[in-house]
């Protein structure tokens, strides 16, 4: 008897532990398959994002004053610059264009525009002369319009033609499918005292920019580094550079990339799936600036924007 009732105790002991082992085990599986859900749930929605963003990117590629519609890049000299279609001018516009369009004073950092016809609006108005801000004051001529942009070397025309045929016959951006594995930890350390970036441009020129100092990440096992551009805390950082894709899918000059800053500490995200190419890739009246040296990286990035020029 009580050889029996040892054995109905232990049967009982045998019994509770295994319940506690199944109650545990079904409590981890449950766990695991709500991480696994829920990693699956953010994965999903980081890709939407990505895709809702890359629609608006490519919207923006083809807008009808975006970079496909530039027709003309002028530098202008100081004093005067006669501006028309016609060869005598300083400044050549392309056929279209009035043969005796207009001139531009450009007197102590003042930029003066004269025109020669009343056809020629000023911001929608008809006035003959009138200053002209940078990036902001509009001259337009039918479907032409252009505006004055400022770099290292001084004032340029900007000429856009709002019915480019390059606009109506683009084919669109490409993408390298979206990777979870393109998104990665990142570390900012900036540098201890403030730096300037020495940025090389298509143009021949090199510009000073603003270091965010240097963003430290793993990729494909080891570790990398590549240093940030700071235009101020309201906008993210921008990273410009190369990778071994660019001799054979994307842009060989190199791609751009904005990084926000970090929230709390020195941690962020870098995503690769976001780069993007510069204009300079679909026009060659654009004033980019080059990746760095040191942001040239012995690594393929498969993510990003492809360039189909190759």
């Amino acid at each position: 008897m009580a050889r029996l009732s040892s054995l109905v105790l232990s049967s009982l002991v045998l019994f509770a532990c295994t319940s506690a082992y199944q109650k545990s085990t079904n409590s981890s599986n449950t766990a695991s398959h709500s991480t696994s859900a829920e990693a699956t749930n953010e994965s999903k929605a980081n890709k939407e994002k990505w895709l809702s963003w890359q629609a608006e990117y490519d919207k923006s590629r083809r807008s009808k004053t975006g970079w496909l519609s530039l027709v003309g890049l002028y530098w202008l000299k100081e004093g005067n610059n006669t501006l028309g279609s016609d060869r005598e001018n300083d400044h050549r516009l392309p056929n279209g264009m009035l043969e005796k369009f207009g001139s531009i004073e450009v007197r102590d950092d003042t930029v003066t525009f004269t025109s020669y016809s009343d056809e020629i609006l000023i911001d929608e108005k008809n006035v003959s002369t009138q200053v002209l801000e940078v990036n902001k004051t509009k001259v337009s001529y039918k479907n032409f319009v252009f505006y004055i942009i400022k770099r290292e070397i001084g004032y340029a025309i900007r000429l856009q033609d709002t019915q480019s045929s390059r606009v109506k016959e683009y084919q669109g951006t490409k993408f390298y499918p979206y990777s979870i594995d393109a998104a990665v930890s990142a570390k900012l350390v900036p540098h201890k005292a403030p730096k300037k970036l020495m940025i090389s441009t298509v143009y021949g020129t090199v510009r000073e920019n603003d270091s965010a100092g240097v963003i430290e990440f793993v990729y494909k096992g080891e570790k990398r580094h590549l240093e940030a551009v700071s235009y101020g805390k309201d906008s993210p950082m921008t990273l410009m550079f190369v990778d071994e894709t660019g001799q054979e899918t994307t842009y060989g000059a190199g791609r751009y990339l904005e990084v926000e800053w970090p929230k709390k500490g020195d941690v962020t995200t870098i995503d690769f799936n976001y780069a993007y190419n510069p204009p300079c890739a679909i026009t060659s009246f654009a004033t980019c600036p080059l990746p760095p040296r040191q942001n040239r990286l012995d690594v393929e990035i498969e993510a990003g924007e492809l360039f189909s020029g190759h």
